[in-house]
């Protein structure tokens, strides 16, 4: 069990790689949307989904992890904390619930702390993501808006309509640039509103993530994601089970400081 939280710790210091063999499951699939969905205007659209949970500005939680790679599955409990889309904190927990390791981004900086071997590591960047871990470059702004329930909606993108392949609903296209062009697909359920996966592109075809909104609970006024599944076409995948979520939680800015053990 330390061996594997060691593992995990490690990586994550590298910036928040694995590869996928066990089948995590697959979505159901879904009826297309009615052909009068073409209708809509796609910026409308996007404005509705920005108001996804809009109201939700800090929560907690507490679930498992599972990563899927060449040794086969490794799991291991996991609770976060999370401010807007700018602050992240994780706890990774071992025997008996205990914090293992903590890890911590403030906005602009990536701090990892190992408790049991009384380690400390600090980074400076603007743009942590976590690829070292997954091999996706999920980003913290993207793992912040996914764990809130919402789509982490391109900026001054340009939204499109695409027919989805059969047995798809229609798909939201936003394009945004034309060098590293970066385009983000929204696959919708037929009220046009409720997001059931969302893929994101790096120039013509090439896949950086997708992730699959398997299910959802209603806690209050915000229906958030109980199970998340992230994959991308290389066959990584990793799977969140969340056991419970404290939506509107009072977090103090300490959460989101972590210091060299005394």
């Amino acid at each position: 069990m330390k061996q594997l939280l060691t593992t995990c710790c490690a990586i994550l210091f590298l910036v928040f790689g694995c590869a996928g063999l066990k089948d995590p499951g697959t979505i159901k699939p879904i009826q297309p949307a009615p052909e009068s969905a073409t209708t809509i205007d796609p910026g409308s659209v996007v404005a509705n989904l920005q108001q996804t949970n809009s109201g939700l500005t800090s929560f907690q939680g507490i679930g498992k992890i599972k990563i899927w790679n060449p040794d086969g599955l490794q799991s291991t409990r996991v609770a976060w904390a999370g401010y807007k889309t700018e602050k992240l904190r994780l706890e990774i927990l071992g025997i008996g619930g205990r914090p293992f390791s903590s890890v911590v981004y403030d906005g602009s900086r990536f701090y990892l702390s190992l408790h049991s071997e009384r380690r400390f590591y600090q980074k400076r960047t603007r743009k942590a993501d976590l690829s070292r871990l997954v091999s996706m470059p999920i980003t913290v702004y993207d793992i912040l808006s996914i764990l809130a329930g919402r789509v982490p909606l391109l900026k001054n993108a340009t939204p499109t309509f695409e027919k989805g392949p059969s047995g798809n609903p229609y798909v939201l296209l936003l394009k945004k640039g034309w060098f590293r062009k970066r385009t983000g697909k929204i696959y919708l359920r037929e009220d046009m509103k409720t997001v059931w996966k969302y893929e994101l592109f790096q120039g013509k075809n090439t896949l950086l993530y997708r992730v699959e909104f398997l299910n959802r609970s209603h806690y209050g006024d915000y229906q958030l994601p109980d199970t998340l599944l992230f994959s991308n076409d290389l066959q990584t995948r990793f799977r969140i089970d969340v056991d419970k979520i404290w939506p509107d939680a009072k977090l103090p800015s300490s959460v989101f400081v972590l210091k060299p053990p005394g």
